[in-house]
Order: structure tokens, then sequence, then C-alpha cells
């Protein structure tokens, strides 16, 4: 659990946001007693989009434990508030209800460029909005010049930025648009991360920039007044975190409910004519990007990827690294060339290994830390079930795989397809091609997070079977194999070592073999893996 001295610390990105005091003391009104400073941070977190099982993980809870917390404290005192009945709050409308409550503070708006920029002649004409100031970009030279001869150079009038978490898309586009502002008569960066309704988007981005002339006599909606606005002006226009605009649970490009809206945005924004530039900064492609992107139409998807050996070097520099060390290649392989990844296990070589990155290697297998498994964790929830499924899959493969094998592993059919797209799009899985024929992997970061969620959720599943001593929720075990007869030995060596052990271990330790032995025998249980699993686990049936 989080010291209660560091509670305060925690998700203060709400406090612009949000008029917290007053929420606070309205809560506690409620409540009939002060609020205590973990409640005060849950409710903050949940304001800043965090899902309780992210915020469970933050506070060293487990997911169910902390959700109990919410249910019977926080929830319940939100929904008195806000006058809904009880037991009807989801964590990811909290911030709806108390916005409409008046909780929520007016947009601010911040212009960096004035102190921080003293070439910027025309500052009252840009609004950077919710941009982090960047004071350096390593190895990014390539990507930047790509994408300026895409904005500058080609006018094209939208472009989507998209890549994995971690990987520098904002960072990247906060240089770019530094670069090329001088194009541009209004320059205008937004995030929605808070998910505003997209007539709130539109009515705010109208505000900041030039209002035009338009026929009186008939009444025009703000995304036409908005594009109106784009024939009539050179605007740049940037509009962070766009994946929250994304539904979870669902193959990529499904809206959320109520927030379809956002998709028309981007088609006709893609689709009409205009001189303006409107780039998303996203996790995920969109659909309608996909479908209207193309490399010499006006509208551009750019996927970012790890930076390259000598920008992946120059970063680890800033780290106090001579860039000269043994085993660097093999370490920004082994990452990727995450910048954010790098810069973690930077920390770790640094302060544990003396910055002696073979001893590093030898010794310990990835490093992932409590932020990027945040991020991970992130991505990791937004997916389907059958997303879900293939990259368990792939994790416990860990090695190229065709679709054709993952079909026969899954008794999977066109839906496959259709799942490895939606991943691809998230930028969740690499594809090779290998003698003419196109495979799939992880990359070994996400394996190794994939590989611990797979086993943490057989471990439970096998948990529960001991506690209610029904079977009916023992799913992995059934579906996914532990140890692929059919695999590489080397590769086989791993899966034992990675995935049966840990769980073997786990049942011996705990005594559950012996209960599992007396429970299974009184039951039956079909699964195309399901005997073979359980022999490997020492378990009768």
């Amino acid at each position: 659990m989080t010291n209660s001295d560091n509670f305060s610390s925690l998700f203060t990105e709400a406090e612009p946001v949000w008029h917290l005091e007053k929420l606070y003391s309205d809560l506690e009104k409620v409540n009939h007693k002060p609020l205590k400073p973990f409640e005060k941070a849950c409710l903050r977190g949940l304001l800043c989009r965090y899902r309780p099982g992210q915020l469970a993980f933050k506070f060293s809870w487990t997911s169910g434990a902390f959700r109990v917390e919410l249910n019977k404290g926080l929830y319940r005192y939100i929904e008195e508030l806000t006058d809904r009945p009880s037991n009807t709050l989801k964590w990811e409308i909290v911030g709806d209800w108390l916005a409409e409550k008046g909780y929520k503070k007016l947009e601010t708006r911040r212009d960096y460029n004035s102190d921080n920029n003293p070439n910027n002649q025309k500052s009252n004409n840009q609004d950077w909005g919710e941009a982090p100031e960047i004071n350096s970009l390593l190895g990014r030279e390539t990507e930047i010049q790509e994408l300026k001869n895409c904005i500058s150079g080609d006018r094209c009038r939208e472009i989507c930025l998209w890549g994995m978490g971690g990987i520098g898309k904002t960072a990247l586009a906060v240089k770019l648009a530094e670069q090329i502002q001088g194009d541009f008569d209004y320059l205008i960066w937004r995030s929605v991360k808070y998910i505003p309704p997209i007539n709130q988007l539109l009515t705010d981005l109208c505000r900041f920039l030039p209002s035009v002339s338009l026929n009186s006599a008939i009444k025009v909606d703000e995304l036409s007044q908005f594009i109106e606005i784009l024939k009539q002006q050179r605007c740049l226009v940037i509009i962070d975190d766009f994946e929250t605009t994304l539904q979870d649970g669902e193959l990529v490009g499904i809206y959320r409910q109520g927030y379809e809206g956002y998709g028309n945005f981007l088609e006709r924004v893609g689709s009409e004519r205009h001189q303006s530039c409107v780039m998303v900064i996203s996790r995920e492609q969109p659909q309608q990007i996909s479908l209207l992107q193309g490399d010499t139409l006006p509208v551009r998807s750019y996927k970012l990827r790890g930076l390259k050996k000598q920008g992946a070097i120059e970063l680890l520099k800033t780290r106090g690294f001579t860039g000269s060390e043994g085993g660097m290649e093999q370490l920004i392989q082994q990452y990727r060339g995450n910048p954010f990844a790098l810069k973690i296990v930077a920390t770790t070589i640094n302060e544990l290994f003396d910055r002696n990155v073979s001893e590093f290697l030898k010794q310990t297998a990835l490093v992932l830390g409590d932020i990027l498994q945040t991020l991970l964790y992130e991505q990791f929830e937004r997916l389907s079930n059958l997303e879900k499924d293939v990259i368990y899959w792939l994790a416990i493969k860990r090695r190229p795989t065709s679709l054709a094998e993952l079909g026969v592993d899954m008794n999977a059919g066109s839906e496959l397809l259709g799942a490895l797209e939606s991943l691809r799009w998230r930028s969740l899985i690499e594809k090779i091609s290998e003698e003419e024929e196109v495979l799939f992997l992880l990359e070994p970061v996400l394996t190794k997070y994939v590989n611990k969620k797979f086993v943490e959720q057989v471990i439970q599943e096998l948990g529960a079977i001991a506690k209610t001593q029904n079977i009916s929720k023992l799913g992995l075990l059934r579906s996914h194999s532990l140890v692929e007869d059919s695999a590489p030995d080397v590769v086989r060596a791993v899966q034992i070592r990675m995935t049966l052990k840990p769980i073997k271990d786990f049942l011996v330790q705990t005594s559950l073999n012996i209960e599992l032995n007396e429970i299974l025998s009184k039951s039956s249980m079909q699964g195309r893996f399901w005997e073979s699993n359980m022999t490997l686990l020492g378990v009768w049936i």
C-alpha cells in the first residue's frame, strides 16, 4: 500500500481540470465524515480516467478488494451527490456525472510560446493547450522530416501519428509542430484524454480559431463551422490521446457509445477540401484514417516505431552510458528501441549493475518496472476476449507464427484475421515475412508482460476452483497449451521455465494439487489441452 503521506502526490493532473476542494467538501457532507487521503486519491485517479484495476495496482491492492472498497464507499457517495440511483455508477462515467453537476472547470489554455519560444512571432494565434514542454528529442530526425514532407510539402489535410504507448508520439508531435508552426496562420493543441463530447471539443476549437462568414439564414452545426474555418484559414490542429474515444473490449475502431461523432469528424476532415491540417495522435489507428489514407493521398497514416540503434544510444548516453558498453546493441533490440522502456531499464542498470549492461543481460530477464507495467496494462485491458486469446498464444509460442498455425491451435475461423488486424492497428503485434509466408509475433517486452498475465490468470482460476469447488470458470487450461509438443526444444525449455514451472510451484506450495485431485475426480471436464496441461502440472484427472 502507498504510504498515506504520498497519497496527495498522486494524480495531481486532475487539479487544473476539476474543482476538487468543493467536490471533497460536498462528498463529505453526503458521507457525514471527512474523506480519507486514500479516497481523495482514488477520486482523482477516476477523474483522470484510470481504471479500477490500474488504481489497485498503484495502491498495491488486489483488484477484487479494491473494487469492493469502491462499491461500498466512493461510488455510493458519488451516486448520492449526483442524485443517481444506487448501484448504477461505473468507473468510466464518474467524470461525466460530476461534470454535469458543475465540478469540472472551464477549459483552460496555456500558450507556451510566449515564454519559451522567443523567436515566435505569432503567439496570439497559438494555443498549445495540454502539450508538454519537450526540451530535446533524440534520434527522430528522419521521422520529423518525413512528417514535414507530408504536412508542409504534400499539404496533407489529415494525418494520424500512431504507435505503442511510450514510443514517443506526443514528444515527436511537439517538436514537429514547433518546427512547422510558421507554415500556419493558427495552431491549436488539444488532448481528449478526458473524452469531451465531440460538440464540446468543436465548440472549444472554434472559440479559439477565427470566426468565419456564414450564411446567417442557414443553421450550421459545429463540425461544418469548424471545416469552414479550415477552408478560410490555414490551421494546424493537433488532437492527442485519441484512443480514449474508442471502446474497450472490442476490436479496434469501435467508438464509445455516444462518441460516434469523432468518427464522423475524422471522415469529414479527411474527405472535404480545405487548406489546413488536422493531426490525430493515438495508440490505435482509427478506422476512418485507415480507409482514407494512402501514400499519395491527402490523408496519411504514420506509425511510429522504436528508436534506431544510434538514436537509442544517444538516449542512453543522457542516462550516463558511454555508448560503447558491451551488450548495448542487444539491450536496444530486446526493448525494440522503445524510448520509455529504455529510460526505465537504464535506471535499473545504473542502480543495480553499476552501468554494466552485459552483466544485466546475463543476470536478469527483461525488466518492466511499475510505470511500464501500468502502460502495458492500459493497452491489454482495452482488448477484446479474442484478441487476448491471440496474444496469450503468441506469448506462449515465443516465435513468429503463421495465421494457419494460430487457426489450428485456437480452432478459429475467419474471425481470427480480424483480431490480428485489430492487434496490428493497436501496435501490439509485429508482422514479418519469411519465405513468402506472413508471420506474427509479440515484442519481447510485451511477451514478458502477457506471459506474466497468463500465469496469474491460470493461478487465479485454479484458486477459484479450490474455493468454490466449481470447475465451470476454468478457461485458459482448456484453451491454451502450457507447453507445446511441436515447439523447438529451445522454445519448450523456455515454456517450461516461464509458464509451467511457476504454476506448478504454486500448486505444490499451496498443496492445491492434492485438493484439485479430489475435486476433479468427481467432475468431468472437456477441452483440447485440458488433459495434457493437467498431466504436466501433476494433477490426476
